[in-house]
Order: C-alpha cells, then structure tokens, then sequence
C-alpha cells in the first residue's frame, strides 16, 4: 500500500575528504572539452533515467556533449568526487548536500533540482508496519549508505520529533528489492529504499507498506564544483539543456515508455529492467517527483522550495552556521532552458 502521509528527511553529510582518482577508471576525463562524467549515487537504476537517457537518447550528442555515466558507490562519495574534481557532476540528497554546503563549506553547488519531491519509501511488512517516528524505536533500519542522503532522512526524522537517534539499529543493505529478504529471515525491521525498489516489490506482491517521504526539502539535486560553474558553465549549460529535453521527452510519452527503457539497455546494465511492465511502472512513478513544480520547471531549484528546506534544517538544529555561499544557481538552468 502507498501512503503519503510520512513527512520525515535529513541530517549531517560529514567532512568531505577528497579521494583518490583510482575509485573509477577514467574519471579524469571529467574536464576534457566536450566530455562530462556525471556520477550516480548508487550503480544504475531507472531513478536515474534523466540522464542515462539523455546520454543513449542522443540527446546530449546534439548539444556536442559526450556524458559518461559512472555508477556511484554512495551519495556522499558522489560528491566527494565533484570536490576533488574528479566528476564534472554528480547526483546527491538535498537535505546532506545543504549541510555538507553550509556547516563543512563543500565546494559544490546545486545547479539543478531533478526529484524535487524526496525519492525515498520507508519499507516494511505489512504485519509489523512502520510508519509514525515513534515505530522506529528499538528498530533496526537498513539503507544503502551510512552517512549518505538515508541516513539524513532517518535522523532528521527522529530529530524533529524529539527522538535520540541512538535508539534506531542501522544495517547497511542494498538499495534493491532483495532487500526484503532480510526482513523475512528478522535480521532487519524495514529498510530505505527509493521509488524503483519500493515499485518492484509491490509490482511483485510483496505484502509490504511503502510509505513514502515528503518532508518539504529538496529531494535529489545535481552538484557541481563552484570552479566549473564560474569557469566551465557553458559544459553544464550543454548537459542541463540535454538532461531537459530528454525529460520532456519522457514526459510527453505518458505511460508508452518502452521504448526509452529500450534504448537505456542498450548502454547501462539497469537491474530490473527486462521486467518491461514493471519497469514502465518504475520510470514513470521516477518521472513524477521531477515535475512538483510543473513540467516547464522541471530541474529549476524552486526559491521557495528551498527556503522552506533550509529552515525546516535549521529547526532540526542540522544547521547552525550561516549561509556564507549560496545554497544553489538558476543560471545554468536559465541559460539552459529560458535563454
């Protein structure tokens, strides 16, 4: 079952130490002319279709950019590698990116908002649901990343409802409907994960609750160094104006997506993906959360999307410094799509 009524999100990205170069072969390449590696946060998944299409859709060729596509070990070490500058752009959770911005001074910048609602489903049994805060207690949650944007969404959660994080079990577990066989063996009491794995499983007949998160922040944003965005904007003016017409073209299909997953399995080994009924139901479930603010708005950071995000993080006490940079730009995406 499908419930909207969960509003959780957040909490602290650490430091963000750079990393070495060997994590993905190639990756400086990141700032050859015409070329741009973008980073997911976890492998491929079609909750990443925007961009993979926008790379095997040809979308990006006719912008003269080649896009590499690299799949991620985790939202924080996406962004570890935009700072060290071994990604030209990467994908990563609103509400950790806002604090690894103003608490630790990342040297990234939002430039895009691609799941302007949250992406995540708390997913548990239907027999022992978890659903308020308070189910959460003596729990043991999994998620893909300790550190990382489900992370932040759990202890924001317990955070704003006045509950210690300390009373929540943690397991790291992958972000796939395999997932639930570790519920079914005990070893775990509901797990995160986004909108593909909470649609597999209920496309499966799993008898599950999937509550989903709509907690008022931004939910999955696009971040690039503040270097490129001064120095290199015209390389991200190209990949945001083909992620967009890839995504209008997405959206102009309705439910008719075979075609686009079609053409993503000829470039990315997407799990799942064969499942033709079900992954359709995937994407286009994935599609939603690109479009709160309208179809035309589609990647634009929201002003006042933003601001509420910010001060609901503030009220969690997950923010404390000021705001010395900004948070996030609409000059790419002006430049991109109203220019």
């Amino acid at each position: 079952m499908l419930r909207r009524d969960l509003l959780i999100k957040g909490s602290a990205l650490g430091a963000l130490p750079l990393v070495s170069s060997t994590f993905v072969p190639g990756l400086v390449r990141a700032q050859e002319a015409g070329n741009l590696i973008f980073v997911t946060p976890f492998g491929y998944s079609l909750s990443f279709s925007a961009v993979m299409y926008g790379q095997a859709g040809g979308f990006y060729a006719e912008e003269g950019l080649d896009v590499h596509v690299e799949g991620g070990r985790g939202a924080a070490q996406a962004v570890q590698l935009v700072a060290a500058d071994q990604a030209g752009a990467a994908r990563t959770g609103g509400a950790n990116y806002m604090i690894a911005r103003v608490e630790n001074d990342a040297p990234v910048q939002a430039f895009a908002t691609i799941a302007q609602d949250s992406p995540f489903f708390i997913i548990s049994p239907n027999s022992a649901p978890i659903v308020a805060p308070s189910d959460f207690v003596g729990r043991t949650v999994g998620m893909a990343s300790l550190g990382g944007s489900m992370e932040a969404t759990l202890n924001l959660m317990l955070q704003r409802n006045e509950i210690d994080p300390a009373e929540v079990n943690r397991e790291r577990v992958a972000d796939t409907p395999a997932a639930f066989g570790l519920i079914e063996a005990e070893r775990l009491d509901g797990f995160f994960g986004n909108v593909s794995t909470a649609t597999r499983l209920l496309a499966e007949g799993y008898d599950i609750n999937a509550s989903p998160v709509d907690d008022g922040i931004p939910g999955q944003v696009y971040v690039a160094s503040d270097e490129d965005i001064a120095n290199n904007a015209d390389q991200l003016v190209a990949f945001t104006r083909g992620t967009y017409r890839a995504i209008q073209d997405i959206l102009g299909r309705g439910e008719d997506l075979e075609p686009v997953i079609a053409t993503m399995r000829d470039q990315y080994d997407i799990p799942g993906s064969e499942e033709t009924e079900v992954a359709v139901q995937d994407l286009y479930a994935n599609s939603r959360l690109w479009i709160r603010h309208g179809e035309d708005q589609a990647l634009r950071c929201n002003p006042e999307h933003w601001a509420e995000g910010e001060a609901l993080l503030r009220q969690a006490g997950l923010i404390t410094s000021e705001a010395d940079q900004p948070l996030y730009t609409n000059a790419i995406w002006d430049r991109a799509v109203s220019g």
